[in-house]
């Protein structure tokens, strides 16, 4: 029933946008004599001008060099819009079957055709803005969710989020969810169907752009220099419209509010989630790229990447399953040996938040999903397998060792905890203040009661029953093809045990308020008659050390720039 409601919710909202800009006014008038001499004297012509039809008051003057096929409704009368006026204009232009409202601006442009047009756009320079019946506007397409094999397949619509394409592309309830959104997008596209005309909604701008066709283009929506958009979903509205710029190919996707797709990027059969970037020539392709996201330079396809998902240059993300997002693809990074050389039907399933480092390699399958805010250093080639403690460091070996394969890498968990504090508070202050979302609200918080729990969980297999130099994944599951030393099982339990315990503590100080059910049963488990005061006091002094462990995360930075780069704490 909640999947229910919440279908309801996002369908009806997107509804609203989409079937609302159709033409309901009633005060367009035939062409009087005196009105068609006048277009055209002015160079304006049509096989029919009974199907020409304007406001009383239509401005005429302003029409010139114009032919019009089929039924037209053309205001030429001024608009205003929040505060600003739009004159209207139409020269060197064809229209069939379109209607033009007030204050619109419509010149050079080779062909409109079935559209509807809001009031105050301007449309200059154009080739072909089209709309055939019919017409899906990116709707029904497939998104190859996790695996290009087809077996998380969902259909795109604008209602789709990330917490909605994660429902639907996998859990051992897909089925009866999905056929569940199959009933509502069913619906959603019979809709679809019956409109005559496609929307190009007020006050959008669209300039210098050969190509656009069977779109819906919501209100202030900009394309300018756009290579070309078809069969596309563009959602706008006050205060963030999408947009697609410069060299831009969008086809068969659906771009959400705020999205922008820049620079010769290609965005083919996916969703641009809110406030998400594609520029640079990135590719995405069959994908779901969730909000506040950036691809710049390289390449997503057949995955759901969730919120703040960056990758700012050349790499790939291939099959991947990742609705936490929050994570990082370097330069160089090869996410992506989804291919056996038998069918690409292998995937990965990153933990929240990972970082994936500098011309790494990561063989599939894989899954790291309960292994959050870890990191694959530069240059690791990880071997498929899955692993399970959050906060690690995955890294090349320190040194070879007898007994180990030579393929294996070496796993320190928490050591971002330890070691890279100073990163996890900046990407807390960074979800929290560059949120620019408005139908999506991030919880900035890291260290939470979902991860807390994991590092409870990895503390149990921490507890081992002999003690050895080497663990591996015989040993203690959950290492994944990697190896542990003793001394970084020792230092990892200290991690979580500290992390564990500040998560209730912190709380206990600040908002004792909100304590949850979990923090109060492990308060009262691991501190059992110890009083208020003594507890503010373990605390007061778990802050320092945090304190201390953020500037010493920092400082590393900071000692080892100033021997290497001359003037380098000058210039910081």
């Amino acid at each position: 029933m909640e999947l229910k409601q919440r279908l309801n919710e996002v369908f009806s909202q997107v509804s609203d946008e989409m079937f609302s800009a159709q033409d309901t006014q009633e005060d367009w008038i035939p062409l009087t004599e005196s009105q068609i001499v006048l277009l055209e004297d002015n160079g304006n012509s049509s096989e029919n001008w009974s199907g020409v039809r304007v406001f009383g008051n239509a401005a005429l003057d302003s029409v010139r060099n114009c032919v019009f096929r089929g039924d037209v409704r053309i205001a030429m009368t001024p608009a205003e819009i929040e505060g600003k006026q739009f004159a209207p204009v139409l020269t060197n232009c064809c229209l069939q079957n379109v209607t033009v409202l007030p204050g619109c601006r419509i010149e050079s442009t080779y062909l409109l055709s079935n559209l509807h047009i809001g009031e105050g756009t301007v449309i200059e320079n154009c080739g072909r803005l089209i709309y055939e019946q019919g017409s899906l506007c990116g709707c029904g397409t497939e998104l190859e969710l996790g695996v290009e094999t087809g077996e998380r397949n969902v259909p795109s619509s604008p209602c789709l989020d990330t917490d909605l394409a994660a429902l639907l592309s996998g859990g051992s309830d897909r089925s009866e969810n999905i056929a569940l959104y199959h009933t509502f997008l069913g619906g959603f596209i019979s809709q679809l169907r019956s409109e005559k005309s496609g929307v190009i909604g007020r006050a959008c701008r669209i300039q210098d752009t050969p190509v656009l066709e069977d779109c819906f283009i919501g209100s202030g929506v900009e394309i300018l220099n756009a290579c070309a958009l078809r069969n596309s979903t563009v959602l706008g509205g006050e205060p963030n419209p999408a947009s697609v710029l410069d060299g831009a190919l969008v086809r068969d996707s659906i771009l959400k509010w705020g999205s922008r797709v820049d620079s010769g990027a290609i965005v083919e059969k996916s969703v641009v989630g809110e406030v998400s970037t594609v520029e640079k020539h990135g590719k995405l392709t069959s994908s779901f790229l969730g909000p506040n996201s950036v691809l710049a330079e390289g390449e997503i396809t057949a995955s759901l990447a969730g919120p703040f998902t960056s990758s700012h240059h050349q790499s790939l993300l291939i099959a991947a399953r990742w609705p936490e997002g929050r994570g990082n693809i370097g330069y160089g990074a090869n996410i992506g040996s989804n291919h056996t050389s038998r069918l690409p039907d292998q995937e990965i399933r990153p933990g929240e938040g990972m970082f994936f480092g500098l011309a790494c390699s990561v063989k599939f399958p894989a899954d790291y999903s309960q292994a959050p805010y870890s990191i694959i250093a530069t240059g690791v080639t990880a071997l498929p397998g899955r692993v399970e403690f959050p906060f690690s460091l995955i890294c090349e070996p320190f040194s070879s060792i007898d007994g180990i394969p030579p393929a294996f890498n070496q796993i320190i968990p928490g050591w971002v905890l330890s070691d890279n504090l100073f990163a996890i508070k900046r990407n807390e202050e960074k979800y929290s203040s560059r949120n620019r979302a408005i139908h999506w609200k991030p919880d900035g918080k890291i260290i939470r009661e979902e991860t807390v729990r994991m590092m409870m969980r990895s503390l149990g297999k921490l507890d081992v029953k002999s003690v050895k130099e080497i663990y591996t994944e015989s040993d203690i599951c959950g290492l994944g093809k990697n190896y542990l030393t003793e001394a970084h099982r020792h230092r990892a339990i200290e991690t979580y045990r500290f992390h564990i315990r500040y998560f209730a503590l912190e709380c206990l100080s600040s908002s004792p308020e909100k304590l949850s059910v979990f923090q109060q049963d492990y308060l009262q488990r691991e501190f059992p008659g110890v009083s208020g005061e003594e507890l503010h006091k373990i605390v007061s002094d778990m802050r320092e050390v945090i304190a201390e462990s953020i500037r010493m995360s920092r400082e590393k930075d900071y000692s080892r720039g100033c021997r290497i780069i001359t003037d380098y704490g000058d210039v910081r």
